[in-house]
This record gives C-alpha cells, sequence and structure tokens, in this order.
C-alpha cells in the first residue's frame, strides 16, 4: 500500500529508523490520519493506527490484547534468541492480560498510586527536585536531561519499589540493555551482549523479592512478594520478577523524556516560559499539553485475537497494530489549533499519553506529579532558563513506542 497524497510506501512514511521520523514523527501522523488511518507496514507486517475513531475502537476492544507488548520489535538472532527462551523475557505480563488476573494485580499495584500515597510521597519528590536544579543552576549550564529529568524519577521509582540506593546504577545499567532490546535494531553482537543481561538482572529481582519476603517491607516489592506467596497469590513470583522489571522501567523512562519534552516545548517559545515563571500554576498546563503535542510515549502494541474489522480495515486473528496515542493529540478534528503548543487550554485533557480503557496508565498520577513539580521548581530557582542559540534537538531511536531527547543543554540567559 502506498499514501495516494505523498506517492510513498507506508514503511517509508512510518519508518522509526530515519532521522527525520525520530526527530518529528508528527508529519507521518498527519498523512496517515487523512489517508491511510489504518497502515500495513510491509517490512514489519504490522498495522500503524493513527486515526482517532480507529484508535479509539481497538483500544476500548477487549478482542485487542497487549500480552505482547513486550516482546520486542526487531527480530532476533538465533544466539539471542536462545538467551532470552531462557528468561522471563517472552512471558506476558499481568498487567497485560485482560480479566480477573489483570483487575487483582492492578487493585494491588493501585494501592501505591492513590491520592493519599501521591500525598506521602510529595515532600519526598519535592526536596529531590529542589537538591537537583539548586545543584544545576550553582553551575549555571548544564544538560537538564541527566542532571534533573533522569534522577528525579529514577530515585523516585527506585525508593517506591525498594531498590537500595547501591543498586541502583547497576539496575540502572540492566535496565537500559533490555529496553534496547524492545525498541531498538541492535547490531547482532550487541544483542547478545544485551541478551545476557537479562537472566542477571532478573536473578538480581528475584532475590529482592525473596529478601522482602522474609523481611517485609511497606514498599512495592514488599507488597509483590506477600502478594506472590499469599494463600490465595495474586500473582506468581515470575510475574513478580517481570512487574517490577516494566515498572522501574516505566516508572522512570517515560517520565524523564516528559519532564524533558515539557522543559524543551516551554524553551522553544521563551513567552510561554515567562508565564510559567509569573505563575507557576501553569506548570500543570505545561505537562497536559506536551502529554498532548510531544508525548514521551508515541504509542503501544495491540494483537488481534479474532477476525475483525477496524474501519474500512478487514484484520485477521494474530494481526499485530500499532497503535499510535500520540497522532491523536494533533487531530484537527479534535483539537483546536492542534499544531500550536499552548497553555490557554480549557476542558478535559485532548490526549491520549496514558491510554485508555482498562490498561489506563496506573502511574500516570505520579508522572504529572513528578512533571509539575520540577517545572515549578526550575521557574522558581532558574527563572532566566534558556536553550544555547546553537541547540538543534536530537532524538534517541524509539521505535514506535517514545520520543525522547538524546540530551537538553541549557544556560542561563
Amino acid at each position: 500500500m502506498t499514501d495516494t497524497a505523498q506517492d510513498r510506501p507506508v514503511h517509508e512514511i512510518f519508518d522509526p529508523g530515519s532521522a527525520d521520523y525520530r526527530k518529528c514523527p508528527y508529519d507521518a501522523y498527519a498523512t496517515g490520519r487523512t489517508s491511510i488511518p489504518v497502515a500495513h507496514h510491509e517490512k514489519f507486517d504490522e498495522w500503524i493506527v493513527t486515526g482517532r475513531e480507529e484508535l479509539d475502537a481497538v483500544l476500548r476492544d477487549p478482542g485487542f490484547t497487549s500480552r505482547y507488548n513486550l516482546e520486542g520489535s526487531y527480530p532476533f538472532t538465533p544466539e539471542s534468541r536462545e538467551v532470552l527462551d531462557g528468561t522471563l523475557f517472552f512471558q506476558n505480563a499481568i498487567y497485560n492480560v485482560e480479566g480477573p488476573a489483570h483487575t487483582r494485580f492492578r487493585t494491588l499495584i493501585s494501592e501505591y498510586f492513590t491520592p493519599r500515597s501521591l500525598r506521602r510521597l510529595t515532600p519526598g519528590i519535592e526536596r529531590i527536585s529542589r537538591t537537583l536544579i539548586a545543584d544545576f543552576a550553582a553551575a549555571g549550564r548544564g544538560d537538564l536531561l541527566k542532571q534533573v529529568a533522569y534522577p528525579l524519577p529514577y530515585t523516585v521509582i527506585c525508593e517506591l519499589i525498594g531498590i537500595p540506593e547501591q543498586d541502583r546504577e547497576t539496575v540502572k545499567a540492566w535496565n537500559d540493555m533490555w529496553l534496547a532490546l524492545q525498541v531498538v535494531p541492535l547490531p547482532p553482537e550487541q544483542q547478545l551482549q544485551a541478551a545476557k543481561t537479562v537472566p542477571v538482572y532478573e536473578a538480581y529481582l528475584r532475590d529482592l523479592l525473596h529478601r522482602r519476603g522474609e523481611q517485609p517491607t511497606d514498599d512495592l516489592a514488599g507488597g509483590l512478594a506477600r502478594a506472590a506467596r499469599a494463600e490465595d497469590p495474586v500473582c506468581s513470583e515470575d510475574q513478580a520478577v517481570v512487574a517490577l522489571r516494566f515498572m522501574i522501567a516505566a516508572g522512570h523512562e517515560t517520565t524523564t523524556n516528559l519532564i524533558a519534552n515539557t522543559v524543551h516545548q516551554l524553551l522553544q517559545q521563551p513567552e510561554l516560559w515567562q508565564a510559567v515563571v509569573a505563575d507557576r500554576t501553569l506548570a500543570g498546563a505545561a505537562v497536559e499539553e506536551t502529554l498532548r503535542y510531544d508525548s514521551s510515549v508515541q504509542g503501544a502494541l495491540r494483537v488481534a485475537t479474532e477476525d475483525t474489522r477496524v474501519g474500512a480495515t478487514e484484520l485477521s486473528a494474530g494481526a499485530r497494530l500499532r497503535v499510535m496515542f500520540a497522532a491523536v493529540g494533533r487531530d484537527p478534528g479534535w483539537v483546536e489549533d492542534a499544531d500550536t503548543f499552548r497553555l490557554d487550554r480549557q476542558g478535559p485533557p485532548q490526549h491520549l499519553g496514558f491510554g485508555v480503557g482498562v490498561h489506563f496508565c496506573a502511574g500516570a498520577a505520579l508522572a504529572r506529579l513528578e512533571t509539575r513539580i520540577a517545572v515549578e521548581t526550575l521557574a522558581e530557582l532558574i527563572p532566566d532558563l534558556a536553550l544555547p542559540e546553537d541547540f538543534e534537538a536530537q532524538y534517541l531511536p524509539g521505535g514506535f513506542i517514545f520520543h525522547a531527547l538524546t540530551e537538553l543543554p541549557l544556560v542561563r540567559a
């Protein structure tokens, strides 16, 4: 299939390996929405869904499962596959299944993200944020991504889960390798090297659960250890390992990039940054607008469990769909002045930055809180923040999942 307007094949329009797509996938989404809202990508044998109605239909239909979300976007070599087959890499994650098992597990982990829990976390988030940003301010310049946007949510999620401070650097390295296997077309040797870290990472998380089982704690690892050992277990130990690995990644990668993307958007229009400096209550609006305009999470995988139809497209059971949440935020049929970043939008959020339906992100409120606090603290402590004049944004490979800057150097104006 080709796009008749652009006369380009789908694999060229939606090419996550190209620098242009990494920098701005939104042009491709616009083409998709208007010409091919459900487009077959022959290279990956997947369907790219960008139409708003089609996205909504897939996300709300239980006939599309998210069970296979963590299997990786690129093929594995036989050597890497052999290593990964001996791990939990391909095991269905309990938070991605359907029915009572998902509901019970969701109820368990949701206890750690309730408004009451977030109120308890807020002083710590504010303290970490102020410390990191004060150090950044004292230096006068630096990379906000590495010095603030990464350590803030990573420290918070490690404390919430219960990862000892001395282990966090090693856990981060394992997380990066596991995530690279999900979204980056690694050369064979690098892919095998990354695959070999997976069983080591899993062994660490299993040991963490054992320690929490022997010496109970109130952190999330302790809660999962109890849930796995209960008379009527909410999850198995293997499922707890898979869940911990996912929550470590989801608990900081997406928020790291949301913080960076929000600050980047504000500083590209200095008048908007100054508006936040003058009225820090606008920080929340900036976060919501970034989720709409330049979300750190672009999409997710769904698989059809039966023959079905999406819009005008017939799909067979087993069809893999990339549902591109981020395409909706810039749909001019839903959002007024959709291609402009603004802080004065009214009404409910017009984006799918955290998904929709039963798989809506459990940590959405925490991500919003951390990003808002980071922006508020930056506005208070470094009101003269600015982008270097010669800065040109570059983006990491993120497949069809992430939109993440490689760096965010900032100076004081």
